[in-house]
């Protein structure tokens, strides 16, 4: 068996050369033509025997409580986890800033035929377990309002606080399993749900069905609405919602969830959408496959009447802008200047309103949730493949990284079922 020294050794060489190689191809294509690049594209060196090595150093390392040493030493890669182990991580479902060091964060694992769900505290550098009953929470885009889903209920409080004062409880007949994520109003008067039954608009005097495709066909009695790729987004103000599913175009409604306009598909499936910062813009995704379009629509245009086509991004007289047409987006956060999305094949881009690729970041598996603190220093990017990142801008990056961006990682998370490593 190799010694330490000898593992780190290799893991180093080995790791550092294969960033730097593949950060050479990608840059030498981008500015040449990826269709031009005639090279092989580079391997990764570190095979499952050397990673499963690593992989009992990091446990070890948990367990000791020395994971700094372990870190320095063996600088973090998305490869140490093999299949087998990969299986038994969670998806980290959503991730809110509490304050500018502090998150909480929801993960879920689908075993035995039900979906398990754990909240945690992130308190600087730790994890702390709050419950194993939340469905899901959300915070508005203002005032620091948090929403909480459990048991037929949800509860908004100003801060993240389960015992602190409640200033709204909704009950509603959405089946928990159901629920994606929830959006509540800046002031706490109502939330939007998302789920698999349907778009809803909660509040005192109950629940409203704002989107959903039915089925107009099916005259079974007993029929379920049921939508795959659900999403939506509040703008900053709260003037709008925008919702979409696999099935639907996006959707342009007022507060009070009445249509006003449709923002058509420009790749298969509406995926994904956000509002600017100050709301100048709303940016919508539409993915095939493993890829999409992302297209900007001027805040201006954000009335009753608004039409954008389906697939006329190649038509001279649009009337939006073309953002990205490349990624399937996941998730997203707003900065000042610009968007940073994260795709299905495991990248970060940042990407200015008007389409302006700014710099690029890999961190592997497929990116599930995000959030950025209000002082837009710390970010946070939860996957699919269980890890939870904890990211700060304007600091270097390490010699295994992959990518364009000044953003050096603080430490990462491997959240299983029943524990979690930090890394």
């Amino acid at each position: 068996m190799p010694s330490y020294d000898e593992l780190k050794k290799e893991w180093n060489e080995k790791g550092e050369s294969y960033a730097k190689a593949i950060n050479e191809m990608v840059a030498w294509s981008e500015e040449n033509g990826w269709d031009n690049f005639k090279g092989k594209e580079p391997q990764d060196g570190r095979d499952e025997k050397l990673c499963g090595e690593v992989y009992k150093l990091l446990a070890k390392a948990n367990e000791s409580g020395d994971t700094a040493k372990f870190r320095a030493d063996f600088p973090p890669s998305n490869i140490v986890i093999n299949d087998e182990l990969d299986k038994l991580l969670c998806n980290i479902d959503q991730i809110f800033c509490i304050d500018y060091d502090n998150a909480v964060f929801v993960a879920s694992k689908y075993s035995d035929g039900r979906t398990r769900k754990t909240t945690y505290m992130l308190h600087g550098n730790e994890p702390r377990l709050v419950a194993t009953d939340i469905i899901a929470v959300g915070k508005s885009k203002q005032n620091e309002i948090f929403a909480v889903a459990r048991n037929g209920e949800i509860t908004l409080t100003k801060g993240f606080a389960l015992d602190g004062e409640i200033l709204a409880r909704f009950r509603h007949d959405i089946k928990d399993d159901n629920i994606i994520e929830i959006l509540p109003f800046n002031d706490g008067s109502k939330v939007v749900v998302v789920s698999y039954g349907g778009i809803f608009l909660i509040g005192q005097e109950g629940a409203k069905l704002i989107h959903a495709e039915i089925d107009e066909y099916n005259d079974d009695e007993n029929y379920e609405i049921y939508i795959d790729m659900a999403n939506a987004t509040l703008s900053n103000d709260n003037k709008f919602i925008v919702t979409g599913d696999q099935c639907s175009d996006h959707i342009l409604l007022d507060a009070n969830g009445e249509k006003l306009g449709v923002i058509g598909v420009q790749s298969s499936y509406s995926h994904f959408c956000l509002f600017a910062k100050d709301d100048s813009q709303l940016i919508t995704n539409s993915c095939h496959f493993y890829n999409g379009i992302t297209i900007g629509i001027d805040g201006a245009q954000l009335k009753k009447g608004l039409e954008v086509e389906a697939y006329s991004y190649d038509d001279e007289h649009k009337n939006f802008i073309v953002i990205d047409d490349a990624m399937r987006v996941y998730a997203g956060v707003v900065m000042s200047e610009f968007y940073v999305l994260g795709d299905a094949y495991g990248y970060i881009k940042a990407i200015s309103k008007d389409g302006t690729h700014i710099w690029r970041y890999y961190l592997g598996g497929t990116i599930r949730s995000m959030a950025v603190t209000d002082d837009g220093k710390t970010l946070f990017v939860g996957t699919y493949g269980g890890r939870l990142h904890k990211l700060k801008f304007g600091e270097p990056r390490h010699s295994h990284a992959i990518g364009t961006a000044d953003i050096g990682e603080e430490f990462r998370l491997l959240v299983f079922e029943d524990k979690i490593y930090k890394w």
